[in-house]
Parts: structure tokens; C-alpha cells; sequence
């Protein structure tokens, strides 16, 4: 099952399973193909509103899924939509901070398509490989490590959202109160000597209310 992120600017996406979606296009007789390219698109135009990238943002998944299933007829459309799909994917990469070594390779991505799409291995590696690098441009988005092992969490917010609180040391036990030596205001202090002897220590009263007690006997002359 595909694994849900959060954009820091509210675009999802989703962390990928090649074997779920050639599963899926394979039960569905190709149909899923179709929706799984509208969505890899929209996924990068979210990447590129939310890194403030007009040309990225502006990308039209619904034009890209025009050019492969109408414009097959034509040869050339669904040609130049691949492979402008691998060159927003590298785009996005680029954007999140993906390192050139980690990025996609759009002219590889093509070649494994087109003149390799006429051999059936080759195709298969195709879509292996622009979703590989789909899931890098996601994880790098959304302020994950581009590359790992898969997201444990439902969704996973952008970096600089408040981290949930967490409760340390014996103070996550419910109902646990401190000692007032422990709180602020309520550390131990010494009283002043009033006859010679040693100084006593006492911890300070918590309430600002409470009256001093009567003044100690005079010291010695």
C-alpha cells in the first residue's frame, strides 16, 4: 500500500510500490497506468508550489495524460510527455535538495522506453526507475532522507512543524508533583544565624502569603 506525506504547503503524495502498481496495471488491463501518471504529475506541480517553482507549479498533469492517451495516435506526444516527465522529476530533486549524484537521469529514462520499449525487460525498467526517483523528490520535499527505508508513519509533516510533546523523566507519570526543592521558587535556602549557632536550612514556602514567623532571640553581645 502506498505510503501518504505531507508538503509543508498541504500537497500530498505518495511513497510508491513498483510491484503494487505494475500488479494493479497488470489486474487493470493498463487503466491504472493512465491514473497513476496523472497523479506522479500533480505530485510534482505540489513540489513545485511548494518550493515557489512557477515553472514546476504551472505543469498540467491533465495535459500530460491528453498527450498519452489521445496523443498515441501521433507517435510523437506521448514521447515528448515522457520525457518531460523525467525532466520534472529531476527538476523537483533539484528543488528539495536532492544531491546530483542521487538525481534522475531523464534522457536514461526515455531510452529505457523508447527504442527500449520495444523489448518487454526494458519497459519494466523504466517504470522501476522513474519511480524510484518519484519517491526521492517526495521524501526530499517533504524533509525526509531521499533514500532509506519506507515511511512507518500515515503521514509525515514538512520540517519546521512543532514536534508533538513528549514527557521525560519521573514528570510523565499523571498525577506525579514534583518536590518542592525541585520546582522553581522552591529550592532550599539558609536562614541566617540569630544566636551563634549553625545556620539551619529550610526550604522556602511556595505561598507568597505566608506571614514570617516571630523574630528569633537577640544574639549574645
Amino acid at each position: 500500500m502506498a505510503q501518504e506525506i505531507e508538503l509543508a504547503s498541504g500537497g500530498e503524495g505518495k511513497i510508491r510500490s513498483f510491484w503494487v502498481g505494475l500488479g494493479l496495471a497488470v489486474i487493470t488491463l493498463s487503466i491504472y497506468y493512465y491514473c497513476w501518471y496523472y497523479f506522479v504529475n500533480d505530485e510534482l506541480k505540489d513540489i513545485g508550489r511548494d518550493k515557489g517553482d512557477e515553472n514546476l507549479a504551472q505543469s498540467s498533469p491533465a495535459l500530460s495524460v491528453t498527450a498519452i492517451l489521445v496523443g498515441g495516435w501521433l507517435i510523437v506526444p506521448p514521447l515528448l510527455s515522457i520525457y518531460n516527465y523525467g525532466q520534472r522529476i529531476k527538476r523537483a530533486q533539484r528543488l528539495s535538495g536532492v544531491g546530483r549524484a542521487d538525481q534522475i537521469n531523464p534522457i536514461l529514462a526515455f531510452v529505457l522506453l523508447m527504442p527500449g520499449g520495444f523489448l518487454i525487460i526494458p519497459i519494466f525498467i523504466h517504470f522501476w526507475y522513474v519511480t524510484k526517483h518519484q519517491n526521492i523528490a517526495l521524501r526530499a520535499a517533504a524533509g525526509l532522507p531521499p533514500t532509506g527505508e519506507p515511511v512507518h508513519h500515515a503521514a509525515l509533516t514538512a520540517p519546521g512543524a512543532p514536534a508533538p510533546a513528549t514527557a521525560t523523566g519521573e514528570s510523565r507519570h499523571a498525577g506525579f508533583a514534583p518536590p518542592s526543592s525541585a520546582r522553581p521558587g522552591g529550592s532550599a535556602v539558609a536562614s541566617p544565624p540569630s544566636d551563634g549557632r549553625a545556620a539551619v536550612t529550610t526550604p522556602e514556602s511556595d505561598d507568597e502569603d505566608a506571614q514570617p514567623g516571630p523574630p528569633g532571640p537577640p544574639a549574645n553581645a
